[in-house]
């Protein structure tokens, strides 16, 4: 793969500034806060909105009963499950006077908001998957919306069905081992019916035109629109060859065409220090790429492009017991899915094994990261990681090399290729992903196993 000659950086280990001596100041990026969202009630509640600029939620309840009124949902009581700017959405759980019907109400209070209409792209991107997924996969559905502030609540919202059962986040440490065992095998199907939705092209979601801001109950949306990964530099969708490279089937031309404007942005915007750090960190990983070539990674392309949910944890997968089996009934929080190929949406899930009660310091929300090191397993996990193994490889042949082999490594690059590297709590992330390549045993499977 041709490599752009455009910068001249250094590349001499001792003519580097290091990562850590660097004293960049972060840019504001509201958009990355993350989103707790436990629709189950289980997020700590803020009823007095300490730590937060927002309103009081009794103050912020008149706003919702007036939402509800205009909407013929008068009836509706409302309990507050998170609430105020410390999340990227408030959520409010609504139920009908008779306790028949069951809402919940996200509103809001972060992400980007289009200067052309006034409308939250993340907001009507969410409508439209879950829209698209109505009949495809067990999701909330949609019941009213508004992806502007023209309403009561003066900010984007909506109101989706709540889902039966628990958090799975809150029920997996007291499950017997019978029980995680059904539930791994819940979670391969889920896992089945993820892959089966399948894209042209890798990216982001995106309406082919403007929703219309309605109320109808439970409709579906069109199929959606993939827009290629942009990094929010909108004219890079506007040229073809950007349009070609990064479409995806062919995944190292996706991961270098990345990799290479990081590099050129850095120059461009003057980040002097950065880019003598942080590029030729970035040269190391195309190399990296040039070195998973010479071993096969990407023989088989081109790759199918998958539909990815990029917060498939515990907290997000609702369960429930029926005839004495739990079930997983649904899974929620769709804000941030994306189009993948599939070598990177096959991020394994290591909760299963290695839920986060054993090990305080591993960082709750990244419950899946590919940063973090394989940690010693009891006896127990052991057994349950072998028996996920097993059944989804016989499911989904191919999976676990993508899981902890190539497709391991091929996810650590494309974390830098995406998100680039301009937030401190990366850099030793990038620091140390060229040292742990270099010490790599070469049998990943077995090693990971």
């Amino acid at each position: 793969m041709a490599q752009s000659d455009s910068a001249v950086l250094p590349k001499a280990a001792d003519e580097l500034p290091t990562i850590e001596s660097l004293e960049i100041e972060e840019e504001n990026d509201s958009e990355n806060v993350e989103d707790v969202d436990h629709s189950d009630g289980s997020s700590v509640a803020s009823d007095d909105s300490e730590g937060s600029v927002m309103e009081p939620f009794q103050d912020y309840r008149i706003k919702i009963e007036e939402l509800l009124d205009s909407l013929s949902m008068k009836e509706f009581s409302v309990e507050v499950i998170q609430h105020g700017f410390d999340f990227m959405n408030c959520v409010y759980s609504l139920t009908s006077s008779d306790g028949t019907e069951q809402y919940i109400l996200r509103v809001a209070t972060g992400g980007f908001i289009r200067e052309s209409d006034g409308r939250h792209e993340t907001v009507e991107n969410e409508v439209l998957i879950l829209g698209y997924l109505k009949d495809k996969l067990p999701v909330p559905r949609i019941k009213a919306y508004s992806l502007t502030i023209d309403n009561a609540l003066e900010a984007a919202y909506t109101i989706q069905t709540r889902l039966p059962g628990e958090s799975l986040n809150k029920l997996w440490a007291t499950m017997d081992s019978a029980e995680k065992y059904a539930i791994v095998d819940e979670l391969i199907v889920l896992i089945y019916q993820l892959e089966s939705v399948t894209f042209a092209t890798a990216g982001t979601f995106a309406v082919s035109s403007p929703l219309q801001e309605r109320a109808d109950d439970f409709f579906k949306t069109e199929d959606p629109s993939v827009q290629i990964f942009d990094e929010y530099a909108t004219e890079l969708t506007k040229d073809p060859k950007m349009v070609k490279d990064r479409a995806g089937p062919d995944l190292q031309l996706l991961l270098t065409s990345h990799m290479e404007k990081w590099i050129q942005d850095e120059i461009e915007r003057g980040h002097h220090e950065l880019s003598c750090a942080i590029g030729p960190r970035f040269r190391d990983l195309l190399a990296m790429l040039k070195e998973l070539n010479d071993e096969g990674a990407f023989d088989t392309q081109p790759f199918p492009i998958v539909l990815h949910h990029c917060d498939f944890e515990p907290r997000n997968l609702m369960v429930s017991k029926a005839s004495g089996t739990w079930k997983i009934c649904g899974i929620i929080d769709w804000d941030d899915a994306v189009a993948l190929p599939r070598p990177l949406a096959r991020v394994p899930p290591r909760w299963v094994w290695h839920f986060p009660d054993e090990d305080p310091d591993l960082e709750d929300g990244y419950l899946n990261d590919d940063q973090y090191r394989d940690p010693e397993l009891s006896d127990e996990n052991q057994a349950l990681k072998a028996y996920f193994d097993a059944r989804i490889e016989a499911v989904l042949p191919g999976y676990t090399e993508d899981a902890y082999g190539q497709g391991r490594w091929l996810r650590r690059i494309w974390h830098f290729a995406r998100e680039g590297a301009r937030r401190v709590w990366q850099w030793p992330f990038l620091d140390q992903l060229p040292k742990d390549w270099a010490a790599r045993p070469r049998n990943l499977v077995d090693a990971n196993s």
